[in-house]
């Protein structure tokens, strides 16, 4: 899958509006704390475990600033019913893995819904105000 922007939608589950709405939030918390985070959503996981598939395409993309780890990743599987936030190692102490799977639950009951772009909104505005930006 190739990075397409601050969010790659590559299961197609988000309007054009709703992808611009979410990119401009992306932006405006990379301007406001220098910290990288992007969504993907992919098709299929292809039989890869989802915390690999996340971390991966963070590595593979370049997500973050290289020297300080500070990259996230929000990736939803639809088809499989997945879903993950991925950090940087630079990331951890400021979002744990119990912090990011708060978040996770939080923006569950959206994606049962298939309110994929309100659940996306919310799980940023959680995340942000946890790492550094709190609107």
């Amino acid at each position: 899958m190739a990075l397409k922007g601050r969010v790659t939608d590559g299961a197609k589950i988000l309007s054009a509006e709703d992808e611009t709405r979410l990119s401009d939030r992306l932006a405006l918390y990379e301007q406001r704390t220098k910290h990288q985070m992007v969504v993907a959503t992919t098709p299929s996981l292809n039989g890869a475990r989802v915390d690999n598939f996340g971390t991966c395409l963070g590595l593979r993309w370049g997500i973050g600033r290289k020297e300080q780890g500070d990259g996230i990743v929000i990736l939803i599987a639809p088809n499989e019913r997945e879903m993950r936030i991925a950090t940087g190692t630079g990331m951890e102490s400021i979002l744990t893995d119990d912090e990011a799977l708060e978040v996770v639950k939080q923006m569950t009951p959206h994606f049962k819904n298939l309110d994929y772009a309100g659940g996306l909104s919310m799980g940023i505005d959680a995340i942000a105000a946890q790492t550094g930006d709190s609107k």
